[in-house]
């Protein structure tokens, strides 16, 4: 197996490293094309792969084609890759907003996924979700199955409107995390601890909060249940939240992500 992957920045560079820490490729087995010399540079060192700044003929030797370029520089570099796309080969994608039937047309070919991942992929625990063309092949599903494990989690979806729903959810969803997470820091300072201390109080509590739920078959709903006594401190700040339909507006808020993925797919 082996892989070329356009754009070496944060993301692209991200599933190298892990895809090369798990084991899933060797270094030999990826190359990355990178413009920017700095980074090319930064590439090398940290990975160990090859890193080249053009895209040629090269390309048309490997098995998978990943596209990890930003949405703006996503036509000029389709067009650049299509001269050199072998009928073999299966194209993936991670860049926001464009849609598979943009890259078919502009790629001039048929096997392509649409992946839409998101950022804790830099550690491994990433959460992608994917839609392929009818024209993958077995083979090459097993083969994106393997590169997006090695970043985390991934399944796949039955039309490509779940890829719109996975950016609302998943794809943005971190930031949501962090959202949240610094409202419970900025309270925990006012009630008088440090910075730092906040910060470890916050983060324990999120990761503990998530490995119980992920080590029990147990529905969120009832593990929130099980920490409110009734009357007491968490009921209170639930009824606060519910006063003020904090749940209401998070989800109106998930709906506002979900149709500005199907907007911004529109206007590639």
């Amino acid at each position: 197996m082996n892989l070329v992957i356009i754009g070496g920045g944060n993301m692209g560079a991200a599933m190298a490293d892990s895809l090369i820490k798990t084991k899933a490729l060797a270094p030999s087995e990826l190359l990355i094309i990178e413009t920017l010399s700095e980074r090319r540079q930064y590439l090398t060192e940290q990975l160990g792969c090859q890193i080249r700044e053009n895209i040629d003929n090269e390309i048309s030797g490997y098995q998978a084609v990943l596209i990890a370029v930003k949405p703006q520089a996503a036509s000029e570099t389709m067009q650049k890759i299509a001269p050199f796309l072998a009928e073999k080969q299966v194209v993936l994608s991670i860049m926001a907003g464009i849609s598979i039937a943009q890259m078919v047309r502009e790629l001039q070919h048929n096997s392509v996924i649409r992946i839409m991942p998101n950022t804790p992929a830099q550690i491994g625990e990433g959460m992608s979700v994917y839609y392929a063309t009818p024209e993958v092949n077995h083979d090459q599903l097993n083969f994106t199955q393997s590169i997006l494990k090695a970043n985390g989690s991934a399944f796949a979806v039955n039309d490509e409107d779940g890829i719109d729903a996975a950016t609302a959810v998943s794809g943005s969803g971190p930031a949501y995390i962090f959202y949240i997470a610094e409202q419970i820091v900025a309270s925990a300072i006012k009630l008088g601890f440090s910075e730092k201390e906040a910060n470890q109080l916050t983060q324990q509590t999120i990761k503990g909060a998530v490995l119980l739920w992920e080590s029990q078959s147990t529905p969120v709903d009832e593990l929130r249940r099980r920490v409110t006594s009734p009357g007491g401190t968490t009921e209170a700040a639930l009824q606060s939240f519910e006063k003020n339909e904090i749940g209401k507006k998070f989800q109106e808020g998930l709906q506002s992500a979900y149709q500005r993925a199907k907007v911004l797919a529109q206007n590639q």
